[in-house]
This record gives structure tokens, C-alpha cells and sequence, in this order.
């Protein structure tokens, strides 16, 4: 017998064929587009032993990196004002954990005076660390280091629900995009607003320039009266294209870290990264590399030294057209005595460290966009 949490994945698609191939009787455009990112690799996490020496944890998987489709939905409603909807779902493709998952959502408005919508979506602070990234959910992407921060009350790089987000328009090049969370939850009850988050991210493209700045609070339920229950982050990126080579670069600086209970220290990290890129023909050769400095101190004011960590990736793309291509990566993070960053790609299968040791990862793996 057929269930109906079987026929879901089924019926999904079936509709979403059903609007891009038969007549409507809207006139709404319906755009199907996606990726599949598949990839082989072997991982070592060099985790400790029953009795406490250092082991070598390798593991060989092949996994789904954000693979991905999605339906974006325009419709012309008067002069230049449209409505606008997006339904996005994650795919596991390598048939590990659900077949598919929620990831971005909206509905709203564009228009002469920009875009509005709500829903769920990425914040313009994660945004930004993706328009620099050489590795996107490749194994050693950069959100191994700027997003899982140790002692937070909430990861960095969001995907909050219960958003309402405006873009303006474009002026020369310049644009911002502001985005307000009431709950970053998904919970099904009336909206806590001890847990909204604020997103604000400006960007200027001039051709080969990027600059980009983004600020974020996380307000936390968490931290009693008298406290300060907001935790704060700032990220700079920029790139540049000159010939066949790309550099890029992001300074992030998160302050509060947890919030901070009355009479106790804000807890601090830096962290920043450098990476580039050289194409020549039908390859791509990238180096890239992000540094977490150490936790600036605890709840108590005292110094927590040897939490910091450094990331090596590098690797070589070979793009059999402008949507499919083949890569080779290799990352490496050397972790403080007292830190366990990882060298995880994006939505794959995990391995985590044990605190102090440096964890290494050899991907072989194929992208293809539609």
C-alpha cells in the first residue's frame, strides 16, 4: 500500500511539470532551475582512541553537497509591480536521511520602489559570505569557520523563519537589503520575539569590484533580566577579477557571543579569510584560506586561549560547459589544543573531531546546475 508520505516527493514533482509544460489559466511564469552536487570523499577526522590516544577516523562516503531544486514564480500584475514566489527544496541525492527538505520560501511584491517579501530565506549576513566563497559546499568552505562558533546561542549563516525581507533597488551599482525575523524558529506556536534576529546588508558592484558589508543581532531568550541577551556579528568582503585571476577576501567580527548574563564579559572571536582563483581555458585552479582567532575571553573575564583555528582548501575545477562540471578538493584544518572546527561540506555526511585534532578531507566530485 502506497502511504501518503510516500506519494509527497511524487506529487511534488508531478505538479511542478504540471505548471512548466501545461497551459495555465494565469499568467504567471514559472521557472524550474536547481543543482546536483554529488561527491566522493574521504574524510579523516583523527578522533582518540577507547584509551585516550590520538586515532585516525578516515571514512569514505559519497554524499548529496546542497543539491537542490526549485520553482521561482513571477507574475505581471500592473506597469512595473509583480508578485513573486519561491519554493525551494533541498535534495538528498546520495538517498541518506529525508529525500527532500525546506530551504528557501517566500511570497512578495517587486517592484519600481525594489522587492518585499516574506517567508523564509538566507540573511543578507549569510549572503555575503557566499559571493566570496571559491568553494561553494565543497568540503573546506568557508562556513566551517565563520558560522560554527563555539559558545553562540545561535549558528551563524541563518535560515530563520518567520522573515520579512526588503532589497531597493539598484543605484549605480549600490544596493541594500534589510531582514527582520520575529522568531528564528520554526516552531508552530505564537512567535517568541526574544528570539527575532535583525539582518542588514549593503554591496557595491563596479565590473570587476565587489565590497560588501553585513551586521546581525541575534536576540536570545536565554539571558535573565539585567543581562544583555543580544549577540552581535559584522562581516567585510570584497573580490576582484583581473585577467584570469579573482582574489577575494571577509573579516568577521562576532561580539556577545551566548549574550551576556549581568555582571559577566562579552565573549568575543575574529575571524578572516583570503582565497583566489586562476582560470585558464577550461579549468580553474583555487587556493583558499580562513583563520578563527581565539575566543577572546569567558563568561568570567578570563582569557580562553587555544580556541582559535586555521583552514587550508584547494582544489581544481574542470567545467565541461557553463552548468556541469568535475572537481578535485583538498582541506585541511589545524585546530588550538582546545578547539574542533571541521572540514564538513555543506549538507553532507558529518564527521567531527575531537577537541585538538586536525581533521583532513580528499573530495572528488561533479555539479551540475539547471
Amino acid at each position: 500500500m502506497l502511504h501518503y508520505r510516500d506519494c509527497c516527493p511524487v506529487l511534488a514533482v508531478a505538479i511542478g511539470a504540471a505548471l512548466i509544460a501545461g497551459p495555465l489559466s494565469v499568467s504567471a511564469d514559472v521557472k524550474l532551475y536547481g543543482k546536483v552536487h554529488v561527491a566522493m570523499t574521504s574524510l579523516d577526522a583523527k578522533g582518540t582512541d577507547a584509551g585516550g590516544d590520538a586515532a585516525s577516523r578516515r571514512n569514505t562516503t559519497v554524499s548529496s553537497n546542497g543539491s537542490r531544486w526549485g520553482l521561482d514564480v513571477t507574475e505581471k500584475l500592473s506597469g512595473s509591480l509583480a508578485a513573486i514566489a519561491r519554493l525551494e527544496q533541498q535534495i538528498a541525492v546520495d538517498g541518506e536521511t529525508a529525500d527532500q527538505a525546506s530551504r528557501n520560501r517566500y511570497v512578495g511584491l517587486k517592484g519600481n520602489f525594489g522587492t518585499i517579501f516574506a517567508g523564509v530565506h538566507d540573511t543578507p549576513f549569510k549572503d555575503l559570505s557566499g559571493k566570496v566563497e571559491l568553494f561553494p559546499d565543497y568540503v573546506g568552505y568557508n562556513r566551517d569557520i565563520l558560522a560554527a562558533t563555539a559558545n553562540s546561542g545561535q549558528k551563524w549563516d541563518l535560515r530563520p523563519a518567520n522573515s520579512v525581507r526588503y532589497q531597493t533597488p539598484n543605484f549605480n551599482g549600490l544596493q541594500a537589503i534589510y531582514q527582520y525575523s520575529a522568531d528564528t524558529t520554526a516552531s508552530t506556536s505564537v512567535e517568541d520575539n526574544r528570539r527575532r534576529a535583525d539582518s542588514l546588508g549593503v554591496a557595491y558592484t563596479a565590473g570587476p569590484l565587489y565590497l560588501a558589508y553585513a551586521h546581525e543581532t541575534h536576540r536570545l531568550n536565554t539571558i535573565a533580566d539585567g543581562g544583555n541577551p543580544t549577540e552581535t556579528g559584522q562581516r567585510f568582503a570584497g573580490s576582484y577579477s583581473v585577467g584570469a585571476f579573482k582574489l577575494v577576501a571577509l573579516y568577521q567580527d562576532l561580539k556577545d557571543l551566548g549574550g551576556t548574563v549581568a555582571g559577566a564579559s562579552s565573549i568575543k572571536r575574529k575571524s578572516w579569510g583570503v582565497g583566489g582563483a586562476y582560470t585558464g581555458g577550461n579549468n580553474v585552479f583555487k587556493l583558499q584560506y580562513y583563520r578563527a582567532d581565539d575566543l577572546s575571553n569567558n563568561a568570567a573575564g578570563a582569557s580562553q586561549p587555544d580556541t582559535g583555528a586555521r583552514m587550508w582548501t584547494v582544489g581544481w575545477d574542470h567545467l565541461f560547459s557553463k552548468t556541469t562540471l568535475v572537481y578535485i578538493a583538498y582541506a585541511k584544518t589545524d585546530n588550538s589544543t582546545n578547539a574542533a572546527f571541521t572540514v564538513n561540506a555543506a549538507h553532507s555526511d558529518v564527521i567531527t573531531p575531537a577537541t585538538g585534532q586536525d581533521p583532513s578531507a580528499l573530495s572528488l566530485g561533479m555539479i551540475v546546475d539547471f
